[in-house]
């Protein structure tokens, strides 16, 4: 993308925490969020603490070509509900009412006087196998983007939390070279993020310590998972990590409350050398002073901005380009937002440098 002085004009779907408006700082685009759309009322209250604009809550179902053409918007960014495509949204797809909003921008694309030039879309693994996104690529070949499809995990770009998800970048041009090929018919999903010239299982990710919070501030009993959230187990398997590991399960809206043995890891902060957990004797696990992430640490790996933390430098200078955005404004929840709702905001939010990196490297670039 070259200078320009007229910032692009972004739209923002679904807009939630506003990890999509994030990323945009984080890649130092130069662009304007325009209007950002969400109902999930607390979400809205965190994105109007942060970025002082309260999004709309217009049903996105009922917006006209009239609403959409008032802003004059070259971009979309969009993160619709997962639910429809997940297992435990039953997979329903475009039966979903769920997806319902996000059928009518993609019928609503062509009938524009403002068509986007650029489309940026997120969702889960499966989403690439729905009827929705066939119905989406085959609307924005009709239209002559150029589409490149994804799934990446925030591993492959040097953070140790595994969140698999599907991105989508679009882009419309008079350049755009139709072919006679349809798109759907010849697409495929990009698996493979480069960093540098190294192959991704060369690089080194940190430990979850640097994500960790420190010093005597951090009241870590107050994350301490409740005994009889483990009691109640029987033969689950936790994902348990200790502060040394480089790796972390991606965290769910779940989080934080009793369903610990599905939403997320739980850090291990008592007998540290012992990795060996006989699930069988569930009172036995209580002895390894299990607690969960704050929302502090796992926005961190979600690589929201916030106050600058530093990760250290590996002798062979194998970790990868992450850089922990520091950049206003911070992600911060207003004091009446509880820590079970940020788990939940958090736990359908995404991770912003992975989407600044597809910004910088693909949609923008």
């Amino acid at each position: 993308m070259s200078e320009t002085d007229t910032p692009i004009r972004c739209l923002e779907f679904f807009s939630g925490i506003g990890g999509l408006h994030y990323a945009l700082n984080i890649a130092q685009i130069n662009a304007q969020v325009v209007e950002a759309f969400d109902v999930n009322e607390i979400a809205n209250k965190v994105y109007r603490h942060n970025f002082n604009h309260s999004p709309s809550k217009k049903t996105i179902d009922r917006l006209t070509v009239k609403d959409i053409d008032w802003y004059k918007a070259t971009c979309w960014l969009l993160s619709p509900p997962c639910q429809p495509y997940t297992n435990g949204g039953h997979k329903k797809d475009a039966e979903d009412p769920r997806a319902k909003a996000l059928l009518h921008l993609i019928d609503l694309l062509p009938q524009l006087d403002v068509i986007p030039e650029y489309i940026f879309l997120e969702n889960v693994k499966n989403f690439e196998t729905s009827q929705c996104r066939k119905k989406l690529v085959e609307q924005l070949d009709a239209l002559g983007y150029e589409i490149n499809e994804y799934l990446l995990t925030p591993t492959q770009f040097g953070i140790p939390n595994h969140r698999m998800r599907y991105y989508l970048t679009a882009r419309r041009s008079p350049q755009t070279q139709r072919t006679t090929e349809s798109y759907i018919d010849t697409s495929k999903i990009q698996t493979e993020w480069t960093i540098g010239n190294k192959p991704i299982e060369e690089v080194e990710l940190p430990p979850l310590s640097q994500f960790l919070e420190e010093g005597d501030n951090v009241d870590v009993k107050k994350w301490m998972v409740p005994e009889r959230f483990i009691l109640r187990l029987y033969k689950f398997r936790l994902d348990i990590v200790r502060p040394t590991d480089k790796h972390t399960s991606c965290v769910t809206k779940a989080y934080g409350s009793h369903h610990i043995q599905t939403s997320g890891s739980l850090v291990q902060t008592k007998d540290l050398e012992c990795t060996d957990y006989n699930w069988d004797d569930t009172p036995s696990l209580l002895s390894f002073g299990l607690r969960f992430l704050s929302p502090t640490e796992v926005s961190r790996l979600h690589a929201f901005p916030g106050p600058a933390y530093q990760l250290s430098s590996s002798d062979d200078d194998s970790y990868s380009n992450f850089d922990p955005p520091t950049c206003e404004p911070h992600l911060k929840f207003p004091q009446d937002v509880s820590h079970i709702q940020q788990y939940r905001l958090l736990g359908n939010s995404l991770n912003c440098w992975v989407v600044a990196e597809l910004y910088r490297c693909a949609l923008f670039a």
